[in-house]
């Protein structure tokens, strides 16, 4: 078996060695947090990193988009098919978005863009009946010169970007300056006999049908690629 892989972080069960003759990374990519005071309470609760899997939860209901990339432009603007308002807020009036995907974002009347503006907190209160706090709106500070707003919301969302899980690869194969895997033929990386599927290659889809479709590739490309190799041993 040419491939060993150390898994667990030691302790008293200690770390397991697994050997294989090939090898599929599908360790995914996290997104990105700002981690603000009161974030812990409500993740999950109405802060959210992905409009497409609970933007419909927020029907009728003011939510807030942090982030100047097209990924914010994006989710705003798919929010407008729910929420009743989209506040979109940046650190800056610099936008790293397309001009296409921002001018979309500006044209929209539900959207309202502000920008210069940083989460300083979110705000949480528990329902009557209720067990778990929820949110219930954000402080917003304004990098220039330390001033404050509050706004009332129900759903947030924070586009920032995206992690790929691969340090602990240590460049073992080729990645992109941001770290995400590049596979070479297909689902194959520069290694072969290792392939790679889902979002610690792909930054654009990030959804979970494409990436379970691609780890379907990636284990048919792994089968044929055993098969070579029995046939020229």
């Amino acid at each position: 078996y040419p491939f060993r892989i150390e898994v667990g972080k030691g302790g008293s069960g200690g770390a397991k060695t697994v050997t294989a003759r090939a090898v599929i990374l599908s360790t995914g990519a996290q997104a990105l947090w700002l981690d603000a005071e009161g974030e812990d309470t409500v993740r999950g609760r109405g802060i959210s990193t992905c409009a497409t899997c609970d933007g419909a939860f927020f029907k009728d209901e003011d939510v807030v988009v942090v982030g100047g990339g097209d990924a914010a432009m994006e989710e705003a603007v798919f929010l407008t098919r729910y929420a009743r308002k989209v506040t979109l807020v940046h650190r800056s009036d610099t936008f790293r978005a397309s001009k296409i995907e921002y001018q979309r974002a500006v044209d929209h009347p539900k959207i309202e863009i502000k920008p210069f503006r940083t989460v300083k907190k979110w705000t949480s209160a528990t329902k009557e009946g209720a067990f778990l706090p929820e949110l219930t709106g954000v402080v917003l500070e304004d990098p220039r010169d330390g001033s404050v707003e509050e706004l009332d919301c129900s759903g947030a969302f924070i586009a920032i970007g995206h992690k790929p899980i691969t340090a602990f690869l240590d460049g073992q194969v080729t990645t992109d300056e941001e770290g995400y895997i590049v596979n070479q033929e297909h689902t194959m990386t520069s290694v072969p006999g290792v392939f790679a599927a889902g979002d610690v290659v792909d930054k654009r889809y990030r959804q979970a049908i494409t990436a379970a479709a691609m780890g379907c590739q990636a284990a048919i490309d792994a089968e044929r690629w055993l098969q070579e190799q029995e046939a020229h041993a």
